[in-house]
């Protein structure tokens, strides 16, 4: 998460020769990063952000108790940004034509990603969830399938089964949070499977319904019942304001470019404004 780790001799930040106002859209960790460097480097900085808080994806990340240390980075964020020239807007949405872009000498797009909906009948389903709402507190039935096993379907299921519910994940592929660091995969298995988490990997979703999910297996379809789906197939990035934003320097960063991890976010956010 600190971005200087092993690069102490070439990271070192110093003041510009020359001051920019910098725009930057979006308060996640990219964008929180890119303003924190930029600020200590002597750009003015105005962050503006959509929603009523700062963290973006940290919010939804951070709801399980075991993840609850990426709260506190927010919060450091906040006083980091508060002690600076970063001025924040937050409730703010910025388009191409938002007059708050006038006059800026470089504009970082870090909005993070969208949720990928695959067309599967009833995925739009009053039953359905997206997994972000779920992660911040949507009312959810006893009887829970998650539709994907990446790391936030399965952080998900490990919160909604520690909370009690009885949860199922169906993944498409031969293993569940299969990208993780195999340390941090083992683990994350380990506590499924003492959560008593179903993983049905090797499955794919082919229909919602009111009454749960219908998959096809290695063993044809069959049905999992459930109150509650979960929709957490994945993210893509979010890349129209940055390819809508002409007649500025524009520097795109974090899952708008590529979903990635939290580190990744932030050294994308280090890289950006420590090159102005």
């Amino acid at each position: 998460m600190n971005p200087t780790v092993g690069f102490e001799a070439e990271r070192v930040l110093i003041p510009s020769d020359v001051e920019q106002r910098v725009v930057i859209i979006g308060g996640g960790p990219a964008g929180l990063e890119a303003a924190r460097v930029a600020a200590l480097r002597g750009h003015r900085v105005d962050l503006y952000e959509r929603e009523d808080r700062l963290g973006g994806v940290l919010w939804p990340a951070a709801t399980p108790e075991f993840k609850k240390e990426l709260r506190s980075m927010i919060f450091w964020w906040e006083r980091q940004a508060a002690d600076l020239p970063v001025t924040v807007h937050l409730g703010t949405e910025i388009t191409e034509h938002s007059p708050e872009l006038e006059g800026a000498d470089t504009v970082i797009v870090a909005v993070g990603s969208t949720p990928v909906m695959p067309p599967i009948p009833g995925l739009e389903g009053d039953n359905v969830v997206e997994v972000v709402d779920a992660h911040l507190g949507a009312d959810l039935g006893q009887r829970i399938v998650v539709c994907g096993g990446g790391l936030s379907g399965a952080d998900f299921a490990l919160e909604a089964a520690l909370d009690g519910h009885d949860v199922t994940i169906v993944e498409m592929a031969d293993a569940v949070a299969g990208d993780l660091l195999m340390i941090n995969r083992i683990t994350l298995l380990r506590d499924l499977e003492a959560a008593g988490v179903t993983l049905l990997s090797g499955h794919r979703v082919t229909t919602v319904d009111a009454q749960g999910v219908v998959v096809d297996g290695p063993d044809g379809e069959s049905r999992v019942d459930a109150d509650t789906v979960v929709s957490a197939f994945g993210v893509r990035p979010a890349t129209g304001l940055a390819a809508a934003l002409s007649g500025y320097r524009v520097v795109a960063i974090g899952d708008c470019v590529q979903p990635a991890k939290v580190g990744d976010a932030i050294n994308a956010g280090f890289e950006a404004a420590f090159s102005l």
